[in-house]
């Protein structure tokens, strides 16, 4: 009995033996390589190819799904393409005959991953064609983004309907993905001219989605000769666009006498006008005049309003914000969603007479700072109020000149003309312009500016110079703060204070009265703005001049 058993024993042995034999061994390196195509039919630049099968073969097991929602084969649909695989290749068959003597591409996105998770990385264009002659075009350059991963270049042939074109809903018939790093090559491409878009095709469907997408038009329309049949440095900075027009999505009673407007995005002040508004009461028909009307500074969507007349409980009233009213990307008020229907019958919220937007004891203000207060309350127990702002320095003495009027109840101070590491008061005490009788109501905030042993200087060019265009230079450190300043008319810029650090260094032409980067817009569309990136991180020292950067507009 004992030698059955051992022989049971050495039978399993070698029956447990056999079996791990067919499992790959655990332990070792974790696997993160990314996957490569070691063969394709067609071959790249392919000519005469005829078959409606394509195939391609990898290098590891990959994730089925993710393979097939990347492929993209215009003007051929998902719906006209089948999916066959066996272990690592797959072929696709065009269920749809090839045209001839037709340069086509089959781009293989950079989001194909194999089964250990690692991603191709960057997107695969198989050029080929149906006859004896290809199209060899290129376009390539790189894309800015606020994270690093790929985004979709894809570019239409200008045509005399090109401005019509919606690319939320018509599919390129070039595109690809670029790498990790931003860098993309747009291959394939028959001699013509080309308008050009990025986005970041959250959908994975190869369309622009407004609103979710990342997006940037491109500078110019690129045009492919036979001369020139490789244009490099078509580079996008992509940024959300907001083509969005803003609504009006509530209103409600406030205190004292104010009428509280909350919005879908924030409205821009310089478009802001008492005028604007309509409060129209539905028991007399009668048209309420609109004597005050404020952006909130500490909440940008909403807005008050105030009427010459009291708002009565238990009244309904209409309230439309016309259509001259536009946000921040100067899109206009919705029409269709710029009235709402007010119905008063207590104080529902309540709006603080100010606001400051820094908090009290702040320091290491820099001159690119911006320093406010804001006077809400145009008048207070029915006593129209007067506010006064005074700026002081550290022992109490009021400096004049100091305080410049950013809006109607914005009150900013001159950083400019501010002594370093001093601390400075912001005084704002609103009393009655009628008797004078004061209203105990007076606020203070104080900040210390930065020591200037901290600060360091930035000089440079940016080239070429566009005559009337102002250019604004833009270095971005490593904890995010931004500082701003506007290039000279012969191109050279200087900026002095900034912080010591490692900053990246980029110029643009300004878009409007705003210091943000004009990325463009889909439709109807427009070109973004010429911009430039300086290449390399820049170190500034303190008490330091770094010179000598100069940025390419492209």
């Amino acid at each position: 009995m004992a030698k059955v058993s051992k022989a049971l024993l050495v039978l399993l042995a070698l029956v447990l033996a056999g079996c791990a034999g067919q499992y790959p061994p655990t332990g070792g390196p974790i696997d993160t390589t990314p996957p490569k195509i070691t063969m394709s039919s067609p071959t790249p630049n392919q000519l005469n190819f005829t078959s409606r099968e394509i195939r391609l073969k990898f290098d590891k097991y990959m994730v089925r799904r993710t393979v097939e929602s990347a492929i993209f084969f215009p003007p051929y649909s998902l719906d006209d393409l089948k999916f066959d695989w066996s272990g690592k290749e797959v072929s696709i068959k065009v269920e749809k005959p090839l045209a001839k003597d037709r340069t086509y591409i089959l781009t293989i996105g950079a989001r194909a991953q194999d089964d250990h998770g690692n991603y191709l990385g960057k997107a695969i264009n198989i050029v080929f064609s149906t006859g004896a002659q290809i199209d060899t075009g290129m376009i390539s350059g790189q894309i800015y983004a606020p994270k690093p991963e790929p985004y979709t270049v894809a570019a239409y042939q200008v045509t005399p309907d090109i401005d019509t074109l919606r690319p939320y809903l018509t599919l390129p018939r070039y595109i690809t993905q670029s790498d990790d790093s931003g860098r993309y090559v747009l291959q394939g491409l028959a001699d013509g001219k080309y308008r050009l878009i990025c986005f970041d095709d959250q959908m994975r469907n190869f369309l622009y989605a407004p609103q979710i997408d990342l997006y940037s038009s491109a500078v110019h329309d690129v045009e492919v000769t036979q001369t020139d049949r490789k244009v490099p440095g078509v580079d996008f900075i992509v940024a959300k666009e907001d083509t969005s027009r803003p609504q009006l999505y509530s209103a409600s009673l406030a205190n004292d006498g104010l009428i509280l407007l909350k919005f879908s995005e924030p409205l821009d002040t310089s478009y802001l006008s008492p005028s604007y508004f309509v409060v129209r009461d539905s028991a007399t028909d009668r048209t309420l005049p609109v004597d005050f009307a404020a952006r909130l500074e500490s909440n940008q969507y909403n807005v008050v309003i105030r009427t010459t007349e009291p708002i009565k409980f238990h009244r309904k009233y209409f309230i439309t914000a016309t259509d001259s009213l536009r946000d921040t990307y100067h899109n206009l008020m919705s029409v269709g969603n710029n009235m709402q229907v007010f119905l008063p019958d207590s104080v529902s919220s309540n709006v603080a007479p100010y606001y400051f937007n820094f908090p009290d004891s702040l320091k290491g203000v820099t001159t690119y700072d911006t320093v406010f207060c804001q006077f809400v309350i145009p008048s207070i127990n029915g006593v129209r109020t007067n506010p006064s702002v005074t700026l002081l320095d550290s022992v109490g003495k009021a400096l004049p000149g100091l305080i410049g009027r950013a809006s109607g109840t914005v009150f900013s101070v001159d950083l400019n003309r501010l002594k370093p590491s001093e601390w400075y008061t912001l005084n704002l005490d609103y009393n009655t312009d009628s008797s004078g009788t004061q209203i105990d109501s007076v606020v203070k905030r104080s900040f210390m500016t930065v020591d200037s042993s901290l600060l360091g200087e930035l000089e440079g060019n940016v080239t070429p110079v566009i005559p009337g265009r102002r250019v604004i230079v833009a270095a971005m450190n490593e904890r995010g703060k931004v500082f701003y300043t506007h290039a000279d008319s012969d191109g050279a810029f200087r900026m002095d204070g900034i912080l010591s650090g490692v900053y990246n260094v980029r110029a643009y032409v300004q878009h409007g009265r705003g210091m943000t980067y004009f990325n463009g817009r889909s439709f109807p569309y427009r070109f973004a703005e010429p911009f430039g990136v300086y290449p390399n991180d820049v170190k500034i020292r303190a008490r330091w001049t770094t010179e000598g950067v100069v940025i390419n507009l492209h």
